[in-house]
């Protein structure tokens, strides 16, 4: 069926749902079924691979679509990377204000060797021209979530340490989380040490970031805060209507095209959408079906908590 027709359809067997008057658990259950449905109609036959997490905030999943499968984490991983660093704030072993001078040689994980960035594979020029200056720590959070930047990342992971990092996501009891290394440690990689997500661990961690539960309540308010700042919003964020707030962590490697959020409707209600991908042969094509399952959720969501 095509989409436009498929809308069609939703919205009539939403109208028809809603005149049956049926009890509340009911209706919210058949709801939900018709979301996901909705969902896997949209990526059925589509080339590539598509992992879907919907959920209100604080409440069991209404689309869990492939939501265990592994999924090459890209830039979602820094997610963990900040969770990590406010964990230090918390526990007085690193402070917002450190400062951490800015270099571009890593050792890896593996063996004795090292490497440095791809300044063309990054997404945030200016950090690179502040090589040998002090940039402090917040800064560095700020430009690793809301630009994306691999140095910022590395820079933090190191401070941090990745054993540290992995101990902090095992302490959030999140299925499916594997923080495995930096950015780019391709010795790492070919030894198959690598960053891996899944669409229901990603929305664990969400659904605790906004309940507070993320290290904290103010540590959580502050990550929410940095992640409104985003600036690539070409998965989530179209199809919403202008100046809704989303709270979010995109990533991209070829053939991935991942988004991972935190959506506030008008009336404040708020609902986790975690979109992830793989395999695709087209990567704008792929992202204009996952525009189509941001839109579709918020239609289904819009309605169903309340928003006027």
């Amino acid at each position: 069926m095509p989409l436009s027709g498929f809308r069609f359809w939703l919205i009539r067997a939403g109208a028809v749902l809603c005149g049956l008057a049926l009890p509340a658990g009911v209706a919210w259950a058949a709801r939900a079924d018709a979301m996901a449905d909705s969902v896997a109609r949209i990526v059925d036959g589509r080339p590539g691979f598509f992992a879907v997490y919907a959920a209100p905030s604080g409440k069991a999943p209404d689309v869990c679509l492939h939501c265990d499968e592994p999924i090459n984490a890209a830039s979602t991983i820094k997610l963990f990377v900040m969770d990590a660093a406010y964990a230090a704030f918390r526990d007085g072993t690193l402070k917002p204000d450190e400062a951490i001078v800015v270099h571009n040689r890593f050792h890896s994980l593996v063996g004795t060797g090292s490497f440095a960035l791809d300044q063309k594979e990054d997404s945030y020029d200016p950090l690179y021209a502040q090589a040998g200056q002090p940039v402090t720590v917040i800064e560095l959070l700020r430009v690793m979530i809301q630009y994306s930047s691999n140095l910022a990342t590395n820079l933090m992971i190191e401070r941090l340490g990745v054993l540290p990092i992995r101990a902090v996501v095992a302490r959030q009891g999140l299925e499916g989380i594997v923080f495995g290394r930096m950015i780019e440690d391709f010795d790492a990689d070919a030894q198959g040490i690598r960053n891996r997500v899944t669409a229901r661990g990603l929305g664990g961690f969400l659904q605790k970031l906004d309940q507070g539960a993320i290290v904290g309540p103010e540590e959580s308010r502050a990550m929410i805060s940095i992640m409104l700042g985003q600036t690539f919003n070409d998965i989530i964020p179209p199809p919403l209507p202008g100046g809704t707030p989303v709270a979010h962590k995109t990533g991209w490697v070829n053939g991935v095209r991942n988004d991972a959020a935190i959506v506030f409707l008008p009336n404040g209600a708020h609902y986790i959408l975690v979109e992830l991908s793989r395999d695709l042969p087209d990567e704008a094509a792929g992202i204009r079906v996952l525009n189509a399952v941001s839109g579709t959720v918020f239609t289904a969501y819009h309605r169903r908590l309340g928003g006027p």
